[in-house]
């Protein structure tokens, strides 16, 4: 009894490891393909279209003076020109350039996925945050193309906002402090106050980035610097000094020498 037992519980076993095995392959096999936004463009696989996604004409609770800077600031249409579902990825730190030249250009800080399914088209909104202190907020009317990722510090910017989500005032001054060095003075016509300073001042501290309101960060660069070059200049006069020693020794022992051989 006990054997066959066994049996049958060999072959359920048997079967259940099959199905599961045979739903994993054909989860893997129907797996959305995820690919670049500007992969996509360049493959045509897309039409797009990506504006401010602050209406002026609309009247908002909170908004700043002149507009959206921070948080779900853009707005994009997608339409797919493909019969396959694929995910588009923005990825965080990339640039978004204006047609108008007046109008800020707008950094990504927060990686984006886009569901497209086939022949179909959506709207929808995702994060930025302004990249040019002195130019105009995004607004419905303005359109902007997908460019490359930001330099080096401005994408270890926007990941940091991303990652720990602060897309909020302190983390577009953040970013004008990086961009455009701009100080407590400059931001406070955008809110700014000793609180959000403070905040905004911790996020470039932990990112080690030197701005007008991180000026410590300046004066260790310049103090280390100044050290090496002091410990720099001990240890070459510590090698002069030697040589000399030497020198003298061996020309004192070279005359008394010399002397020992003409008294003799």
């Amino acid at each position: 009894m006990s054997t066959q037992i066994f049996k049958i519980f060999t072959l359920g076993l048997f079967i259940f490891t099959s199905f599961n095995a045979q739903a994993k392959d054909s989860v893997n096999r129907h797996k959305p393909t995820e690919l670049s936004i500007n992969e996509a463009i360049d493959k045509g696989m897309i039409a797009l279209e990506i504006t401010g996604a602050y209406d002026p004409t609309f009247y908002y609770e909170v908004v700043n003076k002149d507009g959206v800077h921070f948080g779900k600031c853009m707005a994009i249409i997608l339409k797919s020109k493909i019969d396959s579902l694929v995910i588009l990825r923005l990825d965080c730190g990339t640039q978004l350039i204006p047609v108008d030249s007046s109008v800020q250009t707008m950094i990504v800080t927060q990686k984006a996925l886009f569901p497209l399914y086939p022949n179909q088209a959506y709207a929808t909104r995702f994060y930025a945050m302004c990249g040019q202190f002195h130019d105009a907020a995004p607004i419905i009317e303005t359109t902007f193309s997908i460019g490359e990722l930001a330099d080096t510090g401005l994408v270890k910017l926007a990941n940091y906002l991303g990652d720990n989500f602060i897309q909020n005032m302190p983390g577009q001054h953040a970013m004008w402090a990086f961009t455009d060095q701009a100080d407590f003075k400059e931001l406070k016509k955008y809110g700014a106050d000793s609180l959000s300073i403070a905040k905004t001042k911790e996020i470039l501290i932990n990112l080690n980035l030197e701005t007008k309101l991180t000026p410590k960060l300046l004066i260790a660069h310049t103090q280390e610097t100044n050290e090496i070059s002091l410990n720099r200049y001990y240890v070459i006069a510590g090698a002069g000094l030697i040589l000399i020693l030497a020198a003298s020794t061996i020309i004192l022992i070279f005359r008394r020498n010399k002397k020992e051989d003409t008294n003799a």
